[in-house]
């Protein structure tokens, strides 16, 4: 009976094994011919060079211009201005969804009010904010009246004004995201401990830095991914609908440059080169930022474990911990 038994056991973990390879396999399909494929063709084309319909091999050519090309270089000094403002990306959302999570007076309509940006389209959107920051648009008209005077900046025009206008209005296309995905993460904070901090005194923003933030790292450095992804490689659409890298190339982006070369200069060899360096630029950054995220998340396991929450004390905080 031992021996039947132990075959019968093989034989289930043989029909289990099988059963699971047969749900996986379509998965697995379908990421190697949608990104593996795609990535691995891009590196072999990254080493060709185009003459019409004709290419040829020309090794890491496309590779040595880029070390030259001022144009490469803007664009990438371009995404690196731009991340200075993560941080904003990053804290503003959380602020505002702390103030939706605490019901403050009208919480329900700007939960709404915020979000709904993010439904719209990104190529309406930058249509739509191309017409606000036009030089006689509504924005000036508005500035001008309350400043009584001629003061009409060039949003879109003005080689020092227009990455921050782009990026303002990024920022206000994907804030709602952040707000319910901030606000996902405070549901699982227990209400008990913003209720032990009302009873000691602790203000909104103690509230916050003491309590949410800490709590909420993961979810800080999920939403550090998304945004970098979002300054890198998301913004096409609202740079083709409101500047199409101009003034210049003061507006140009990586990933606008990508598709400017490969399809208004026809150089789709050195394209996808500039593609693949973009590509390795966004995937070091966001594997640091994965770490972290998977570090503060261990971190706050063991704090929240009863071994580590000095004797089992649920909560793991004390009176008065909130400052």
């Amino acid at each position: 009976m031992t021996r039947r038994g132990g075959r019968l056991a093989v034989s289930q973990r043989r029909h289990d094994y099988l059963w699971g390879a047969l749900f996986i396999i379509p998965s697995v399909v379908l990421i190697l011919a949608l990104k593996y494929y795609p990535l691995v063709l891009g590196i072999i084309n990254s080493l060709r060079q185009w003459t019409g319909s004709e290419s040829h091999f020309v090794g890491l050519a496309n590779y040595a211009r880029m070390l030259g090309d001022p144009m490469v270089h803007q664009t990438f000094a371009n995404a690196l201005k731009i991340a200075v403002t993560l941080p904003v990306w990053i804290l503003l959302p959380m602020v505002v969804a702390f103030l939706v999570y605490q019901r403050s007076p009208g919480w329900q309509f700007f939960r709404v009010v915020f979000f709904l940006p993010y439904t719209i389209s990104p190529v309406i959107v930058g249509l739509i904010w191309r017409q606000i920051l036009h030089v006689r648009g509504p924005l000036n008209a508005l500035l001008r009246a309350i400043s009584g005077s001629a003061f009409s900046p060039v949003w879109l025009g003005d080689k020092n004004l227009v990455l921050w206008t782009i990026d303002a209005v990024v920022l206000w296309s994907i804030f709602g995201f952040g707000i319910v995905t901030y606000l996902a993460g405070m549901a699982t904070i227990d209400e008990e401990i913003f209720d032990a901090a009302a009873i000691d005194g602790a203000g909104f923003w103690t509230r916050l830095s003491r309590i949410v933030i800490p709590m909420l790292r993961p979810v800080m450095g999920y939403w550090a991914i998304i945004c970098t992804a979002g300054m890198l490689v998301w913004m096409f659409p609202f740079l083709h609908s409101m500047t199409q890298g101009g003034p210049g190339f003061a507006s140009m982006l990586p990933d606008y440059l990508v598709y400017t070369v490969a399809f208004t200069f026809m150089e789709p060899g050195y394209g996808t080169a500039i593609g693949l360096l973009l590509f390795l630029f966004v995937a070091v950054i966001s594997g640091f930022q994965v770490r972290y995220m998977y570090l503060s998340g261990a971190e706050k396991t063991g704090r929240m474990s009863p071994g580590a929450s000095g004797g089992g004390r649920k909560g793991g905080m004390s009176p008065g911990a909130t400052g």
